[in-house]
């Protein structure tokens, strides 16, 4: 499988950000040129019956009916499906299958930790979700087989069907067609009205990216504040001009002009909110409690293994990435941070822009003892690792 994006003539990256990201949708004809599956359908069933992966099986009915299963699954669930109008989706498969995270590097143009997960979808023929909308950006990579998106950039008709456990478009009307082959490339902003339908069994592969709300992230730095016991004591509701004119059940207008102002104050230390984040954006279920720097055994056998050629990889259930400071570099994984002296800043950040190492890549970084005994330490906590681990 290859996971190099390519760009049609007069298109680059550059140009893709300046005039698509988030501004309009982009079919691209060839994107990965010979792209074979990295999964098959088999296998596809296979993990959506696992107990720690989240699947959905969704079978279209006669009359806008939707039947909406969610796994584990068995194999008996496969066998009596229909023929015809199902699909299964199973989510994020790049902490599963290598290849699968590895594609991840042809989206290096674009922020790392944006990235949510790989989706991957079977459909058999005229399988589909329905007309719906995202409200983050996604990138539609064709499989084997076909699929015929329909999309809608203009409408700001939200209304759905009800009843239903699915967030279908009630009133969606295309105004643009692709028929993606294998290998074909499709992006759509966030809030880009689509449709897929197979036109024969097929799989696709989904490259969603996070998109927090608002009130998602004010509501984790207030919860950080408070678990961290950051917020300032001294700041608290106050009411020193209180007059007996008004009823005690009232709730006056002074007294919502102080609750608004308290709100509208939260505490906005750029230190403590950079800190937050680089947790928050980059939180797993890893149950890391610090970034270590030295190893606490020797290096070996990651050596030795960097030695007959084999290749390193970032643990595909990690998150990694890192702001960086005049004198410094403050490293996040895993919702863990570490500041880093120009000692070991480099190369860290080398590390997160990557996900995966030639041994070849490696020689002259590891001339640096420091930077060799980073890597033991992360390999020796698993956040590193070779293709059999």
């Amino acid at each position: 499988m290859l996971n190099k994006l390519q760009f049609p003539e007069g298109l680059s990256a550059e140009i893709f950000l300046r005039d698509y990201w988030q501004k309009r949708p982009l079919h691209i004809h060839g994107a990965f040129s010979g792209f074979t599956d990295p999964i098959e359908p088999e296998e596809l069933a296979g993990l959506a019956c696992e107990d720690d992966i989240a699947a959905r099986i969704i079978v279209e009915q006669q009359n806008n009916h939707w039947d909406v299963r969610h796994n584990p699954f068995n194999e008996s669930d496969f066998t009596s499906l229909p023929a015809t109008n199902w699909c299964v989706l199973v989510q994020d498969l790049n902490k599963h299958i290598r290849d699968l995270d590895i594609l991840l590097e042809a989206f290096n143009f674009l922020p790392s930790w944006r990235i949510d997960d790989v989706m991957v979808s079977y459909a058999a023929p005229n399988g589909t979700v329905g007309p719906h909308t995202d409200q983050y950006d996604v990138f539609l990579l064709q499989g084997m087989g076909s699929r015929r998106w329909q999309i809608n950039a203009n409408s700001d008709d939200s209304a759905l069907i009800e009843g239903l456990d699915l967030r279908i478009l009630k009133n969606f009307l295309p105004e643009q067609e692709f028929i993606l082959q294998p290998g074909d490339l499709l992006y759509l902003p966030a809030g880009v009205q689509h449709h897929g339908v197979s036109d024969e069994p097929c799989m696709t592969y989904s490259v969603g990216f996070r998109a927090p709300s608002q009130i998602e992230l004010i509501g984790d730095y207030i919860d950080h504040l408070t678990l961290k016991g950051s917020e300032p004591d001294d700041v608290r509701y106050a009411d020193p001009s209180l007059s007996n004119n008004d009823p005690c059940g009232k709730i006056t207008n002074d007294a919502l002009q102080g609750i608004k102002s308290l709100i509208h104050n939260m505490p906005d230390d750029d230190a403590a909110i950079q800190h937050w984040f680089g947790g928050f954006i980059t939180s797993t279920h890893q149950a890391l409690t610090q970034i270590p720097l030295e190893p606490e055994t020797d290096c070996d056998e990651l050596i030795a293994r960097l030695a007959a050629g084999e290749t390193l990889y970032r643990n595909p259930t990690s998150r990694f990435a890192y702001i960086e400071n005049n004198d410094h570099t403050d490293l996040y994984i895993d919702g863990c941070h570490a500041q880093l002296d120009n000692q070991h800043s480099k190369f860290a950040q080398y590390i997160c822009n990557r996900r995966s190492f030639e041994p070849s890549e490696l020689d002259d970084w590891l001339l640096n003892t420091s930077n060799k005994m980073m890597l033991c330490a992360w390999f020796e906590i698993g956040l590193l690792e070779f293709n059999d681990d």
